[in-house]
């Protein structure tokens, strides 16, 4: 019944509600405890929010501290990463390059019953006086001074031939060092194929990076020349021309000094040289090229030995090389041996015109030893 009541007069009492709820706000606001609350609560809220301002602000430049540090870190990154990829195609040509040259050495066998080494060039030295090549091979490995040293090269119609480039002058534990064929020291016998001439090869050409021959015959076509046949001229028979001559001939080692194996082509002869006396002189090119080497190829091979056995029939025969005992004097304890009992000598007989024999006066060491003993203690 109540709530019937309630429900007839329920728009009244939230009429009154609101009334009194409103003028209950208008007394609360009224109030200086409540202005003073209000106040205070108005002044934390700007002086808060000034805090959260200044926070921000240095939240804001430490979190752009760490995103530039991390940007920093990245670009630095990207950079090394930019060179790595700029120099890659160099290194990959280096590669191929590397490897092309280790198919080839792989590949090459040189002509020589004697076995090598390969070795790594570590340095050639050009532009000095005294020209040097140091390979990365020493005592370890077995090389030794003289030993001679390849490498491989073509020649001047482009084959491939394996070409003289020195010889190991000195040895360390691990490196040699190799004086070139082009060092003004360097000296070797060299013959010309397909002919029978001899010559000297000398590292002082004065002309770079090449040798020369000396002790060329006075004789001896250098240039090329263009000769006719000899003997009465035909008409009807072409004239065939022979040109004669030493220029661009193979030069290969003779192996006359015992050092060099035989037939190692050397280098081409370019050009005459300067006349020495009565002989000729010749430059050679080399057919290795110094600059551009990287591996050599030792062979182990020492100078042979010059041996000569001394004749049988020359030997000289000493008989009795020992002239009695020798005693020195101070030494008491040796005793001289007894002279040995001589047999009696028949007597001469006397002829009337003879001369009596001269009694020659006889040494005696022990004698002379024993007197000059009793001289010194008197």
């Amino acid at each position: 019944m109540l709530w019937d009541r309630f429900q007839q007069f329920k728009e009244l009492i939230s009429l009154l509600f609101c009334l009194g709820f409103s003028i209950l706000s208008l007394i609360w606001n009224g109030n200086l405890a409540v202005k003073a609350v209000a106040s205070s609560q108005k002044v934390t809220d700007s002086v808060s929010s000034y805090v959260d301002s200044f926070g921000g602000f240095f939240k804001g430049m430490f979190t752009r501290l760490q995103t530039y540090e991390s940007l920093r870190k990245e670009r630095d990154s990207f950079q090394k990463l930019i060179e790595e990829y700029r120099n890659l195609p160099q290194d990959m040509e280096a590669l191929k390059a590397e490897n092309l040259s280790l198919r080839k050495e792989l590949g090459f066998k040189p002509k020589s019953s004697y076995t090598t080494l390969k070795a790594e060039v570590l340095s050639v030295r050009l532009n000095s006086i005294y020209r040097t090549i140091i390979i990365d091979k020493g005592q370890n490995d077995n090389i030794r001074p003289y030993m001679p040293v390849v490498a491989r090269a073509t020649n001047e119609t482009g084959e491939v031939v394996m070409a003289l480039v020195g010889k190991v002058i000195s040895t360390g534990s691990t490196t040699s060092v190799v004086q070139p064929l082009i060092n003004s020291n360097f000296n070797m016998g060299v013959q010309i194929k397909d002919t029978n001439l001899w010559a000297s090869l000398s590292g002082n050409s004065g002309k770079g990076t090449m040798a020369i021959l000396n002790y060329l015959d006075s004789s001896i076509i250098i240039t090329p020349k263009t000769m006719k046949p000899e003997g009465p001229f035909n008409p009807d028979q072409s004239i065939e021309e022979n040109t004669i001559g030493i220029q661009g001939k193979m030069v290969l080692s003779s192996s006359g000094g015992g050092l060099f194996p035989a037939n190692i082509p050397v280098g081409y002869i370019v050009e005459e040289g300067p006349r020495t006396g009565s002989f000729k002189t010749a430059y050679i090119k080399p057919y290795v090229r110094f600059e551009d080497m990287q591996y050599v190829s030792v062979i182990m091979k020492l100078p042979d030995k010059w041996v000569e056995e001394w004749p049988e029939e020359k030997n000289v025969a000493i008989e009795n090389p020992y002239y009695g005992v020798i005693n020195f004097p101070g030494d008491k304890d040796e005793k001289p041996a007894p002279p040995a009992k001589e047999a009696p000598k028949p007597k001469d007989e006397k002829k009337p015109n003879q001369k009596p024999p001269v009694k020659k006066p006889t040494l005696d060491l022990n004698a002379d030893v024993e007197e000059m003993e009793r001289k010194l203690q008197q």
